[in-house]
């Protein structure tokens, strides 16, 4: 997402931590240790799912746009694409996405 700016969604990584810190180790700080939590929560996205992703250093709220298992590209999982009500972007193969818990959408 060069060039673009995102400010919709955004949170703090104090509020990120409080969905899931797992994910936040595995996203920001590239604590590789995490990739299986984070890979079978990602498999398991559905569209128009709330997801935390993280993208140019921010963490942002979004929802997931598109999910597609039958794709050549989906190689550890499926295509994912993900939305803010300002940009759509693909999640997969880059910083993921994982899932926020009901109680917390």
């Amino acid at each position: 997402m060069k060039d673009a700016a995102i400010t919709k969604g955004v949170i703090s990584r104090d509020e990120a931590e409080r969905i899931s810190a797992d994910y936040v180790r595995f996203a920001a700080d590239r604590d590789f240790d995490m990739t299986g939590a984070v890979l079978d929560a990602f498999a398991g996205l559905r569209r128009g799912q709330k997801v935390l992703t993280y993208v140019d250093g921010k963490f942002v709220l979004a929802k997931v746009t598109s999910v597609n298992h039958n794709d050549m590209r989906a190689i550890d999982g499926p295509v994912v694409r993900v939305g803010n009500g300002e940009f759509t972007w693909r999640v997969d193969g880059c910083g993921y996405a994982f899932p926020v818990p009901a109680e917390q959408s």
